[in-house]
C-alpha cells in the first residue's frame, strides 16, 4: 500500500461518499463531497508535477 498517496486515498473516499449520496438521491449533500474530491484530486496532481522549474535552465 506504499504506492498510494494520501491525496489519492482522500479523493477515493470522498468520491465513494458522493456516489453513495447520489445513489440515495441526496443531491445537495453530495455536492460538498464531490467538490472536496475534485479539490484533493487537483491538489495531488499539482504536488506530483512540482513547481515546473526543476530543469528549466539546463
Amino acid at each position: 500500500m506504499s504506492g498510494f498517496n494520501p491525496y489519492f486515498l482522500g479523493t477515493a473516499f470522498l468520491l465513494i461518499v458522493a456516489v453513495l449520496l447520489l445513489f440515495t438521491r441526496q443531491m445537495l449533500w453530495a455536492l460538498p463531497f464531490g467538490g472536496g474530491a475534485l479539490v484533493l484530486y487537483f491538489l495531488g496532481m499539482s504536488q506530483a508535477i512540482g513547481d515546473g522549474d526543476d530543469d528549466a535552465r539546463r
